[in-house]
Protein backbone atom coordinates (compact mmCIF):
# COMPACT_ATOMS: atom_id res chain seq x y z
CA UNK A 1 0.00 0.00 0.00
CA UNK A 2 1.34 3.46 -0.92
CA UNK A 3 2.33 5.99 1.70
CA UNK A 4 -0.65 8.11 2.75
CA UNK A 5 -3.24 5.53 1.72
CA UNK A 6 -5.44 3.68 4.18
CA UNK A 7 -7.98 0.92 3.75
CA UNK A 8 -11.65 1.89 3.70
CA UNK A 9 -13.68 0.00 6.28
CA UNK A 10 -17.29 -0.93 5.85
CA UNK A 11 -19.54 1.65 7.56
CA UNK A 12 -21.26 0.39 10.73
CA UNK A 13 -24.87 -0.72 10.55
CA UNK A 14 -27.52 1.76 11.76
CA UNK A 15 -28.18 1.70 15.49
CA UNK A 16 -31.92 2.06 14.97
CA UNK A 17 -34.52 -0.14 13.32
CA UNK A 18 -35.28 0.95 9.78
CA UNK A 19 -38.86 1.76 8.88
CA UNK A 20 -40.47 2.19 5.47
CA UNK A 21 -40.26 5.95 5.96
CA UNK A 22 -36.51 5.80 6.64
CA UNK A 23 -35.87 3.82 3.47
CA UNK A 24 -38.07 6.02 1.30
CA UNK A 25 -36.89 9.41 2.51
CA UNK A 26 -33.44 8.83 3.98
CA UNK A 27 -32.15 10.83 6.91
CA UNK A 28 -34.55 13.75 7.50
CA UNK A 29 -33.40 17.33 7.11
CA UNK A 30 -33.43 18.88 10.56
CA UNK A 31 -36.03 21.66 10.98
CA UNK A 32 -33.31 24.14 11.98
CA UNK A 33 -31.63 23.48 8.62
CA UNK A 34 -34.91 23.82 6.75
CA UNK A 35 -35.38 27.27 8.23
CA UNK A 36 -32.28 28.43 6.37
CA UNK A 37 -33.67 27.62 2.92
CA UNK A 38 -37.02 29.39 3.23
CA UNK A 39 -37.64 32.43 1.08
CA UNK A 40 -38.50 35.73 2.75
CA UNK A 41 -42.18 35.35 1.82
CA UNK A 42 -42.28 31.74 3.06
CA UNK A 43 -40.68 32.92 6.29
CA UNK A 44 -43.51 35.36 6.97
CA UNK A 45 -46.11 32.67 6.26
CA UNK A 46 -44.22 30.29 8.57
CA UNK A 47 -44.38 32.93 11.31
CA UNK A 48 -48.08 33.47 10.63
CA UNK A 49 -48.68 29.75 11.09
CA UNK A 50 -47.27 29.42 14.58
CA UNK A 51 -48.45 32.83 15.83
CA UNK A 52 -52.02 31.74 15.06
CA UNK A 53 -51.58 28.89 17.56
CA UNK A 54 -49.71 30.63 20.37
CA UNK A 55 -52.76 30.59 22.60
CA UNK A 56 -52.42 34.17 23.87
CA UNK A 57 -56.05 35.10 23.36
CA UNK A 58 -55.54 36.59 19.91
CA UNK A 59 -58.73 37.57 18.13
CA UNK A 60 -57.02 37.75 14.74
CA UNK A 61 -53.61 37.30 13.16
CA UNK A 62 -52.79 39.14 9.93
CA UNK A 63 -49.79 39.61 7.69
CA UNK A 64 -48.66 43.04 6.49
CA UNK A 65 -46.76 42.22 3.32
CA UNK A 66 -44.85 44.50 0.98
CA UNK A 67 -44.15 48.21 1.02
CA UNK A 68 -46.13 50.39 3.40
CA UNK A 69 -46.22 47.94 6.29
CA UNK A 70 -44.74 50.67 8.53
CA UNK A 71 -42.46 48.25 10.31
CA UNK A 72 -45.08 45.60 10.99
CA UNK A 73 -44.97 42.07 9.56
CA UNK A 74 -47.27 39.66 11.42
CA UNK A 75 -49.82 41.46 13.58
CA UNK A 76 -51.62 39.55 16.33
CA UNK A 77 -54.59 41.49 17.73
CA UNK A 78 -56.36 40.91 21.03
CA UNK A 79 -59.10 42.79 22.88
CA UNK A 80 -56.94 45.55 24.36
CA UNK A 81 -54.05 45.83 21.90
CA UNK A 82 -51.71 43.92 19.63
CA UNK A 83 -48.38 42.09 19.32
CA UNK A 84 -45.91 42.40 16.46
CA UNK A 85 -43.75 39.60 15.09
CA UNK A 86 -41.06 41.18 12.94
CA UNK A 87 -39.84 38.70 10.31
CA UNK A 88 -36.24 39.13 9.21
CA UNK A 89 -34.79 36.59 6.80
CA UNK A 90 -31.23 37.74 6.18
CA UNK A 91 -28.22 35.70 5.11
CA UNK A 92 -26.48 36.62 8.37
CA UNK A 93 -27.60 36.91 11.99
CA UNK A 94 -29.50 40.01 13.00
CA UNK A 95 -27.16 42.83 13.93
CA UNK A 96 -27.73 45.78 16.23
CA UNK A 97 -28.05 47.95 13.12
CA UNK A 98 -30.82 45.69 11.74
CA UNK A 99 -32.78 45.92 14.96
CA UNK A 100 -32.31 49.68 15.26
CA UNK A 101 -33.57 50.19 11.69
CA UNK A 102 -36.82 48.37 12.49
CA UNK A 103 -37.34 49.96 15.90
CA UNK A 104 -36.79 53.36 14.33
CA UNK A 105 -39.94 52.77 12.27
CA UNK A 106 -41.81 51.73 15.39
CA UNK A 107 -40.74 54.90 17.21
CA UNK A 108 -41.64 57.18 14.32
CA UNK A 109 -45.03 55.71 13.42
CA UNK A 110 -46.24 55.39 17.02
CA UNK A 111 -45.09 58.96 17.70
CA UNK A 112 -47.04 60.10 14.65
CA UNK A 113 -50.09 58.16 15.85
CA UNK A 114 -50.39 55.70 12.95
CA UNK A 115 -50.70 52.85 15.47
CA UNK A 116 -50.18 52.24 19.19
CA UNK A 117 -47.22 50.58 20.87
CA UNK A 118 -47.56 46.78 20.89
CA UNK A 119 -47.71 44.65 24.02
CA UNK A 120 -44.88 42.51 22.62
CA UNK A 121 -42.46 43.13 19.75
CA UNK A 122 -40.56 39.98 18.81
CA UNK A 123 -37.86 39.64 16.16
CA UNK A 124 -38.25 36.37 14.28
CA UNK A 125 -35.21 35.24 12.28
CA UNK A 126 -33.96 31.79 11.18
CA UNK A 127 -30.36 32.62 12.09
CA UNK A 128 -31.19 34.50 15.27
CA UNK A 129 -29.28 37.50 16.59
CA UNK A 130 -25.58 38.26 16.76
CA UNK A 131 -23.97 38.10 20.19
CA UNK A 132 -23.85 41.91 20.37
CA UNK A 133 -27.52 42.09 19.45
CA UNK A 134 -28.41 39.49 22.09
CA UNK A 135 -26.54 41.55 24.68
CA UNK A 136 -28.46 44.66 23.67
CA UNK A 137 -31.85 42.93 23.87
CA UNK A 138 -30.92 41.53 27.28
CA UNK A 139 -30.08 45.03 28.58
CA UNK A 140 -33.16 46.98 27.54
CA UNK A 141 -31.75 50.39 28.50
CA UNK A 142 -29.12 49.97 25.80
CA UNK A 143 -31.76 49.75 23.06
CA UNK A 144 -32.69 53.42 23.42
CA UNK A 145 -29.04 54.48 23.47
CA UNK A 146 -28.30 52.52 20.28
CA UNK A 147 -31.31 54.03 18.47
CA UNK A 148 -30.18 57.55 19.36
CA UNK A 149 -26.56 56.84 18.40
CA UNK A 150 -27.44 55.20 15.07
CA UNK A 151 -30.47 57.25 14.06
CA UNK A 152 -28.84 59.39 11.40
CA UNK A 153 -27.29 56.40 9.65
CA UNK A 154 -29.96 53.72 10.11
CA UNK A 155 -33.25 55.62 10.36
CA UNK A 156 -33.21 59.28 9.32
CA UNK A 157 -33.46 58.74 5.56
CA UNK A 158 -34.67 55.12 5.54
CA UNK A 159 -37.99 55.14 7.35
CA UNK A 160 -39.78 56.62 4.35
CA UNK A 161 -38.70 57.41 0.81
CA UNK A 162 -40.45 60.76 0.78
CA UNK A 163 -38.85 62.65 3.66
CA UNK A 164 -35.88 62.86 5.99
CA UNK A 165 -36.75 62.44 9.65
CA UNK A 166 -34.29 64.07 12.07
CA UNK A 167 -34.33 62.88 15.67
CA UNK A 168 -35.17 66.13 17.43
CA UNK A 169 -37.89 68.02 19.25
CA UNK A 170 -40.99 66.10 20.28
CA UNK A 171 -39.84 62.98 18.45
CA UNK A 172 -36.68 62.84 20.57
CA UNK A 173 -38.69 63.56 23.71
CA UNK A 174 -41.05 60.72 22.78
CA UNK A 175 -38.15 58.30 22.24
CA UNK A 176 -36.55 59.23 25.56
CA UNK A 177 -39.81 58.49 27.37
CA UNK A 178 -40.14 54.98 25.87
CA UNK A 179 -39.46 51.79 27.81
CA UNK A 180 -38.31 49.05 25.42
CA UNK A 181 -38.98 46.14 27.82
CA UNK A 182 -41.53 44.78 25.32
CA UNK A 183 -38.85 44.16 22.66
CA UNK A 184 -37.11 40.78 22.36
CA UNK A 185 -36.24 37.98 19.94
CA UNK A 186 -37.48 34.42 19.42
CA UNK A 187 -34.67 31.89 19.09
CA UNK A 188 -34.70 29.30 16.31
CA UNK A 189 -35.24 26.52 18.85
CA UNK A 190 -38.21 28.36 20.33
CA UNK A 191 -39.64 28.86 16.85
CA UNK A 192 -39.47 25.13 16.10
CA UNK A 193 -40.97 24.21 19.47
CA UNK A 194 -43.92 26.54 19.00
CA UNK A 195 -44.47 25.60 15.36
CA UNK A 196 -44.43 21.89 16.30
CA UNK A 197 -47.65 22.53 18.25
CA UNK A 198 -49.50 23.48 15.06
CA UNK A 199 -51.09 21.24 12.39
CA UNK A 200 -48.86 22.96 9.80
CA UNK A 201 -45.65 21.44 11.17
CA UNK A 202 -45.79 18.12 9.33
CA UNK A 203 -46.44 19.89 6.02
CA UNK A 204 -43.24 21.92 6.41
CA UNK A 205 -40.93 19.55 8.27
CA UNK A 206 -42.31 16.04 7.88
CA UNK A 207 -43.44 13.60 10.56
CA UNK A 208 -40.04 13.14 12.25
CA UNK A 209 -41.36 14.38 15.59
CA UNK A 210 -44.72 12.61 15.76
CA UNK A 211 -45.43 9.86 18.24
CA UNK A 212 -48.93 8.47 18.21
CA UNK A 213 -50.30 7.97 21.75
CA UNK A 214 -51.60 4.65 23.03
CA UNK A 215 -55.23 3.92 22.17
CA UNK A 216 -57.67 4.15 25.05
CA UNK A 217 -59.59 0.94 25.73
CA UNK A 218 -63.39 1.08 25.53
CA UNK A 219 -65.28 0.74 28.81
CA UNK A 220 -66.82 -2.71 29.02
CA UNK A 221 -69.87 -1.55 30.96
CA UNK A 222 -70.85 1.64 29.18
CA UNK A 223 -71.43 2.97 25.67
CA UNK A 224 -70.35 6.47 24.76
CA UNK A 225 -72.67 8.88 23.00
CA UNK A 226 -70.45 8.69 19.92
CA UNK A 227 -70.88 4.89 19.76
CA UNK A 228 -74.66 4.50 19.67
CA UNK A 229 -75.20 4.66 15.92
CA UNK A 230 -72.61 2.12 14.79
CA UNK A 231 -73.37 -0.21 17.74
CA UNK A 232 -77.09 -0.22 16.98
CA UNK A 233 -76.27 -0.93 13.33
CA UNK A 234 -74.01 -3.82 14.34
CA UNK A 235 -76.60 -5.31 16.70
CA UNK A 236 -79.15 -5.09 13.88
CA UNK A 237 -76.73 -6.99 11.64
CA UNK A 238 -76.47 -9.79 14.22
CA UNK A 239 -80.26 -9.91 14.51
CA UNK A 240 -80.57 -10.01 10.74
CA UNK A 241 -78.48 -13.19 10.71
CA UNK A 242 -80.50 -15.32 13.11
CA UNK A 243 -83.72 -13.42 13.90
CA UNK A 244 -82.94 -12.86 17.60
CA UNK A 245 -83.02 -9.46 19.28
CA UNK A 246 -79.72 -8.21 20.71
CA UNK A 247 -78.77 -5.45 23.11
CA UNK A 248 -75.47 -4.21 24.50
CA UNK A 249 -75.81 -6.59 27.46
CA UNK A 250 -77.36 -9.64 25.83
CA UNK A 251 -74.88 -9.87 22.97
CA UNK A 252 -72.08 -10.57 25.44
CA UNK A 253 -73.46 -14.08 26.00
CA UNK A 254 -73.59 -15.03 22.34
CA UNK A 255 -71.27 -16.12 19.54
CA UNK A 256 -71.14 -12.46 18.41
CA UNK A 257 -69.33 -11.32 21.56
CA UNK A 258 -65.91 -11.34 19.89
CA UNK A 259 -67.18 -9.44 16.84
CA UNK A 260 -68.81 -6.89 19.10
CA UNK A 261 -65.80 -6.34 21.36
CA UNK A 262 -63.37 -6.08 18.45
CA UNK A 263 -65.66 -3.62 16.69
CA UNK A 264 -65.51 -1.33 19.72
CA UNK A 265 -61.72 -1.67 19.96
CA UNK A 266 -61.42 -0.86 16.27
CA UNK A 267 -63.73 2.15 16.59
CA UNK A 268 -61.74 3.55 19.52
CA UNK A 269 -58.54 3.03 17.55
CA UNK A 270 -59.90 5.04 14.62
CA UNK A 271 -61.18 7.74 16.95
CA UNK A 272 -57.70 7.95 18.49
CA UNK A 273 -56.15 8.30 15.04
CA UNK A 274 -58.61 11.08 14.22
CA UNK A 275 -57.68 13.02 17.36
CA UNK A 276 -53.99 12.52 16.59
CA UNK A 277 -54.60 13.79 13.06
CA UNK A 278 -56.37 16.95 14.25
CA UNK A 279 -53.42 17.90 16.43
CA UNK A 280 -50.66 17.10 13.97
CA UNK A 281 -51.95 17.39 10.41
CA UNK A 282 -53.72 20.04 8.31
CA UNK A 283 -57.48 20.49 8.55
CA UNK A 284 -59.43 17.94 6.53
CA UNK A 285 -56.68 15.34 6.49
CA UNK A 286 -58.67 12.70 8.34
CA UNK A 287 -61.86 13.39 6.42
CA UNK A 288 -59.95 12.57 3.24
CA UNK A 289 -58.84 9.29 4.82
CA UNK A 290 -62.46 8.40 5.55
CA UNK A 291 -63.33 9.36 2.00
CA UNK A 292 -60.73 6.95 0.64
CA UNK A 293 -62.03 4.19 2.90
CA UNK A 294 -65.60 4.82 1.75
CA UNK A 295 -64.53 4.67 -1.88
CA UNK A 296 -62.60 1.45 -1.21
CA UNK A 297 -65.51 -0.44 0.38
CA UNK A 298 -68.38 1.07 -1.60
CA UNK A 299 -68.67 -1.69 -4.20
CA UNK A 300 -68.49 -4.37 -1.50
CA UNK A 301 -71.25 -2.70 0.52
CA UNK A 302 -73.40 -2.66 -2.64
CA UNK A 303 -73.14 -6.42 -3.17
CA UNK A 304 -76.02 -8.73 -2.31
CA UNK A 305 -75.64 -10.71 0.90
CA UNK A 306 -77.92 -13.09 2.76
CA UNK A 307 -77.89 -10.83 5.81
CA UNK A 308 -76.25 -7.75 7.32
CA UNK A 309 -73.81 -9.82 9.36
CA UNK A 310 -72.34 -11.29 6.18
CA UNK A 311 -72.01 -7.79 4.72
CA UNK A 312 -70.21 -6.64 7.89
CA UNK A 313 -67.77 -9.57 7.70
CA UNK A 314 -67.03 -9.07 4.00
CA UNK A 315 -66.48 -5.33 4.35
CA UNK A 316 -64.27 -5.89 7.41
CA UNK A 317 -62.15 -8.34 5.42
CA UNK A 318 -61.88 -6.06 2.41
CA UNK A 319 -61.18 -2.78 4.22
CA UNK A 320 -57.81 -3.94 5.56
CA UNK A 321 -56.58 -4.38 1.98
CA UNK A 322 -57.24 -0.80 0.87
CA UNK A 323 -53.97 0.95 0.00
CA UNK A 324 -53.51 4.42 1.45
CA UNK A 325 -50.13 4.93 -0.19
CA UNK A 326 -50.62 8.62 -0.98
CA UNK A 327 -52.20 9.64 2.32
CA UNK A 328 -50.14 11.52 4.96
CA UNK A 329 -51.35 9.21 7.74
CA UNK A 330 -50.32 5.97 6.08
CA UNK A 331 -47.28 5.43 8.32
CA UNK A 332 -49.50 5.62 11.41
CA UNK A 333 -52.34 3.37 10.16
CA UNK A 334 -52.93 0.09 11.97
CA UNK A 335 -55.29 -2.75 11.08
CA UNK A 336 -57.65 -1.69 13.86
CA UNK A 337 -57.84 1.81 12.38
CA UNK A 338 -58.77 0.44 8.96
CA UNK A 339 -61.68 -1.50 10.41
CA UNK A 340 -62.63 1.33 12.75
CA UNK A 341 -62.94 3.69 9.79
CA UNK A 342 -65.88 1.59 8.57
CA UNK A 343 -67.67 1.99 11.90
CA UNK A 344 -67.07 5.73 11.72
CA UNK A 345 -68.63 5.75 8.26
CA UNK A 346 -71.67 3.93 9.67
CA UNK A 347 -71.77 6.59 12.40
CA UNK A 348 -71.75 9.22 9.62
CA UNK A 349 -74.71 7.39 7.99
CA UNK A 350 -72.69 6.73 4.83
CA UNK A 351 -73.97 3.14 4.79
CA UNK A 352 -75.61 0.45 6.94
CA UNK A 353 -75.02 -3.26 7.32
CA UNK A 354 -78.69 -4.00 6.55
CA UNK A 355 -80.30 -2.74 3.37
CA UNK A 356 -83.86 -1.75 4.14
Amino acid sequence: MSIGESAITIPPAPEFMLTALDVEKGEPVHPLDRLQIMSADAWEVFTLEFVSYLGKGYESVTRCAGAGDKGRDVIAKYAMGWDNYQCKHYKDKLSVANVVAELGKLVYYTWRGDYTLPREYRFVSPKGCSSDCIDMLAKKSRIKAEIIKRWDKACKDKITKTESIPLEGTLLDYLNALDFSFVDEMSSHELIEKHALTPYHTTRFGSYHLKRPQVRKPESSAVGDNEKVYIDALLDAFSDADGAEYSFDSVMDTEYKDDFERARINFFSAESLEMFSRDAFPTGCYEKLKGECHEGVHSVVRKKFDDGYQRFLEVSTHCVKIPYDSHPLRHFLQTSDRKGLCHQLVNDLKFKWIKK
